[in-house]
């Protein structure tokens, strides 16, 4: 009896022994089945693999306190578990929960968080996320750029919510293929780059800021450096940096300075990379005529300047880049590009042989206007004359309309005007407007001056040369006597 007791034992070592690997080569796998926000006493959205918890905020704390958690036909009950933003939790073995962020919204805590269960399928390995450069120096101001591999050596494909800690306030943004996002698809055994884009305020201290950057439940930690502010001036253009303007017209910038320093600032104003010839001034708005080389902004305060823009007469359309450039007191030059882009301009002008014209009832007669393109660049289109006669006149036009007037040419268009033949003799007004696509002339009004044939001056000649004629024949025949 005691040999066949020590030899079940040792039976049962050698199963033990044997069956180690197996148990060792099974590895818990965590999927993650939600990433998101969550407030008080919410829950979140039930999942494939049926796992949602519903969390409290004790103390309206942004920690909160894991009070029910579901897994398919499981149920798990309060447990003491307060997570802060940054802690992991593994819950009775079911679910991995991780506090991604946190914040308080309309008065509200929340936190956003991933959860990822546990499922029967083994890891073939894990995910890994690296930066090459995990510590950069900045100045304040700048924007730092952290390229993160998420590297996914799993046996299946995942998407992973991204998110970034620092408790600065500072501006984070994922973005990838320059577009933002906030969560990125790594299929099975690739990798790819998403670049963590960090703005430093101008007001940030000194030193170093560290931030902890998640992929679901996977962490890094990344470091930024402030060793000295950027500048001291924040220059911006609220209208724009963009401005069209046609040729001949000058083009206006709203320009802003704002002074980010606890002292009031002299500023020299200037602008580089204008094409020869052009003209540049600062003034105080866009009515004002008094150029400016410097101006004082008070401590902490911003000021509004107009830039103006004085293109070349022999300028051409196109676009034109230059940049607006404002020098501190200190030697710290601040830049801020603009572009304008020049339109052709089209301006129509209209003139004439003379304004009065004498005619007969039922005579034609010709009126001539002349129209010029005036302006620079762009083209006049579909140029005709709009007439205005009385009633019962007839008028045409030639040509009736022309397609197109280049800048600098000119056009003429002959009104070709017949009265009525029983029209009563007087002065009468026909009005001539040039319009075209673009713009529309002056309306030149003519005079003309309507008489009607008459024979009395004939008779009356007649008559007289008649009276003439005998009169002589008179005085010959009874002179002699």
């Amino acid at each position: 009896m005691k040999f066949r007791t020590v030899l079940i034992a040792v039976l049962a070592l050698c199963l033990a022994i044997v069956a180690m690997p197996a148990v060792a080569g099974a590895a818990t796998s965590y999927v993650s089945v939600y990433s998101g926000w969550i407030s008080d006493y919410g829950t979140t959205p039930q999942n494939s693999l049926g796992v949602y918890v519903s969390p409290t905020f004790p103390n309206n704390s942004v920690a909160f306190n894991v009070t029910h958690l579901h897994i398919k036909s499981s149920y798990y009950n309060g447990i003491n578990a307060i997570l802060s933003e940054g802690d992991s939790y593994d819950y009775y073995d079911a679910a991995r929960i991780t506090v991604l962020n946190t914040r308080v919204y309309d008065g509200t805590p929340q936190a956003y968080i991933d959860i990822s269960a546990i499922t029967n399928t083994s890891k073939t390995g894990d995910t890994e996320i690296t930066c090459d450069t995990p510590g950069q120096i900045a100045k304040a101001g700048d924007t730092v750029t952290f390229p993160i591999v998420i590297q996914n050596d799993d046996s299946v494909d995942h998407t992973y919510s991204l998110a970034a800690s620092g408790n600065t306030g500072w501006t984070t943004d994922f973005q990838y293929q320059g577009r933002s996002i906030y969560q990125i698809y790594v299929p099975h055994s690739q990798s790819k780059t998403v670049n963590l884009l960090i703005d430093t305020p101008y007001t940030a201290d000194l030193g170093e800021k560290t931030f902890t950057v998640y992929a679901d439940s996977y962490r890094m930690n990344l470091r930024v450096d402030v060793t000295s502010v950027n500048q001291t001036l924040d220059v911006s253009t609220p209208s724009g940096s963009s401005v069209i303007a046609s040729l001949g017209d000058k083009a206006y910038y709203d320009i802003s300075l704002d002074n980010i320093q606890d002292q009031q600032n002299s500023y020299l104003l200037s602008v580089t990379g204008l094409p020869e010839n052009w003209y540049y001034m600062y003034v105080s708005s866009k009515t004002s005529s008094e150029e400016m080389a410097e101006t004082i902004v008070p401590a902490s305060a911003s000021k509004n300047l107009v830039l103006v823009i004085v293109p070349a007469a022999s300028a051409t359309v196109g676009e034109y880049n230059f940049t607006a450039v404002i020098q501190t007191s200190d030697g710290l030059t601040v830049t801020k590009p603009l572009v304008l882009k020049l339109k052709g301009g089209a301006t129509m002008s209209t003139s004439y042989d003379k304004l009065q014209y004498s005619s007969t009832a039922g005579e034609a007669f010709n009126i001539k206007t002349y129209v010029t393109n005036s302006g620079k660049g762009a083209a006049l289109t579909n140029v005709y004359p709009s007439v205005e006669a009385p009633s019962g006149w007839t008028v045409s036009t030639s040509p009736e309309t022309v397609s197109t007037v280049k800048a600098g040419e000119s056009q003429v268009f002959t009104v070709n005007v017949q009265p009525p033949a029983n029209i009563v003799a007087s002065d009468y007004d026909v009005k001539v407007t040039m319009k075209s696509d673009q713009a529309t002339a002056d309306t030149l009004s003519y005079r003309i001056t309507i008489t009607t044939n008459s024979y009395i001056p004939y008779i009356a000649g007649a008559i007289i040369l008649i009276v003439l004629v005998g009169i002589v024949v008179v005085f010959r025949k009874f002179g002699r006597r």
